[in-house]
């Protein structure tokens, strides 16, 4: 019967060895060692328990990304060890975790699952990046090109008020006062930068000079030329529809121009009245008055005043109204003195054409350096962050083959992996720069080359009118130089 003894022990061995192994056996996510170990019964209730949580822990694995698509559209966080949160001892302690049982991806998922980075604000940063549109700044000098990025927004307001008062009619060295005043308006408005709305209100061209039509004169105030877009054709009509009869009604025409310029106003625009009048106020009203409440309006109104032949009298008055309004006052006598006085205006526009530009320059520039500085930070950041992680995911296969938990043939395969992320990444990144760059480049140079066009257009008309001659040289200007540095794949025969 000793035979039968030994047969038993014999027989029992494999029974031993299943046992021990299946108690051995650890799945992908982390034990609970705070629990007792099993008793040497519960052995079969343990390995049913252990089987069932190694394939709900690997279910839990997402797919790897593997391509740049997958890679860059992966919506997993970063691993807990990933960027400065690196601790080698706790990463290895976490891949002892990983079972032997593991396919090749399921263990590439582990490993990103620990120190994996996520990419997905790069990518987001570049995107966003792909949207720069520097055309913006064009609106600070030309609001009505069509190809804007935003609808036309003028940004200045210029409304002329006359004076149609009956004494415009007489005659001064040149010709009629009134005939004079529209001829220099119009010549002006039409001098005025592209980015300017122009108006033309009038008063004192109902009724006539007799008390019996006082009422009506001193009340009646037209807007015949709408703040709009200068229009030659449109403009020389509505000089047409009135002349010199009534009374002056300074305050009153002051006051519906306020009216005007708020129904045309927004942020950021300027204002301005250019007031011709050859008289005193005799309607009754406080032009001064109103002059200062415009201009401390929510519009910041400045008005200019020009005095036509007018008595010390009434340039005190006048000038006491421009002082209130945040202008200037100045008196003219005959033709020659007027036409002086707009091209005193048409010089300030030279100042104002300028700033403009170079506003609309500098804006332009500084777009694109916020834009470039963003471009290279993103990029530099993002090629340390694939050079670090890529030293420690082959660290980690290193470790999970000296510790033998990984065999070779799945070695060669993560490290494939490793290397076309590696690979992907960097030359996702370099492209991105080049790309992304020449573009900026590109739209910055078009947009300032635009604004350079438009401030040397407003710089010819001034030079028409004025009869002044300027020269105006647009910069130079040129590419960056970004070349994509050469890339490959590391050739690897044993891992």
């Amino acid at each position: 019967m000793r035979t039968n003894k030994w047969l038993s022990l014999f027989l029992a061995i494999p029974l031993l060895l299943t046992a021990v192994g299946c108690s051995e056996s650890t799945p992908a996510s982390m034990p609970d060692t705070s629990q007792p170990a099993a008793s040497p019964q519960a052995t079969e209730s343990t390995t049913e328990t252990t089987s069932t949580s190694l394939e709900v822990a690997t279910a839990k694995l997402p797919a790897p990304p593997l391509t740049l698509e997958e890679i860059l559209a992966y919506e997993e966080k970063a691993g807990p060890y990933a960027g400065s949160k690196y601790e080698e001892s706790a990463v290895k302690a976490e891949l002892d975790k990983i079972s032997k049982e593991l396919s090749s991806e399921e263990v590439y998922a582990s490993i990103l699952q620990i120190v994996g980075e996520n990419y997905v604000e790069e990518k987001s940063i570049f995107e966003e990046l792909e949207k720069i549109d520097y055309r913006q700044a064009l609106l600070a000098i030309n609001p009505g090109d069509p190809a804007a990025a935003k609808p036309s927004e003028p940004k200045v307001n210029v409304e002329v008020v006359l004076d149609a008062s009956g004494s415009m009619a007489q005659k001064v060295s040149g010709g009629v006062k009134m005939d004079l005043a529209k001829q220099s308006i119009q010549s002006f408005l039409g001098s005025l930068p592209a980015h300017a709305n122009v108006g033309l209100r009038v008063f004192g061209h109902k009724g006539s000079g007799s008390d019996k039509d006082k009422p009506l004169s001193c009340t009646q105030t037209d807007l015949i030329y709408p703040l709009s877009g200068y229009d030659a054709g449109r403009f020389q009509s509505s000089l047409q529809q009135f002349g010199p009869k009534g009374w002056t009604g300074i305050a009153n025409a002051l006051q519906a121009a306020r009216q005007d310029l708020q129904a045309a106003h927004k942020d950021g625009m300027e204002n301005v009245i250019y007031l011709v009048t050859d008289g005193i106020e005799t309607c009754g009203g406080n032009p001064v008055e109103v002059a200062r409440s415009l201009h401390q309006s929510e519009t910041k109104t400045v008005i200019n005043l020009i005095g036509f032949d007018v008595d010390d009298e009434a340039q005190r008055q006048l000038k006491a109204v421009a002082e209130a309004g945040g202008g200037t006052y100045t008196t003219v006598k005959d033709k020659q003195a007027l036409e002086k006085v707009f091209e005193q205006y048409l010089n300030d526009l030279y100042k104002e054409n300028s700033n403009w530009t170079q506003k609309a320059l500098d804006d332009v520039w500084k777009e694109y350096e916020e834009d470039e500085k963003k471009l290279v930070e993103t990029r530099k950041a993002m090629l340390e962050k694939v050079e670090v992680e890529y030293d420690r995911l082959l660290a980690a296969v290193k470790y999970l083959g000296e510790k033998k938990i990984v065999e070779k043939s799945i070695r060669s395969k993560l490290v494939t992996w490793i290397d076309d992320r590696w690979y992907e990444l960097s030359d996702y990144a370099d492209d991105r720069w080049v790309t992304l760059g020449h573009e900026m480049d590109s739209e910055w140079i078009d947009a300032s080359s635009e604004v350079e066009s438009q401030w040397m257009k407003n710089g010819s008309k001034l030079d028409q009118k004025s009869g002044k001659i300027a020269l105006r040289v647009p910069g130079l200007r040129v590419p960056n130089l970004r070349v994509k540095p050469i890339r490959s794949k590391p050739i690897r025969y044993s891992f």
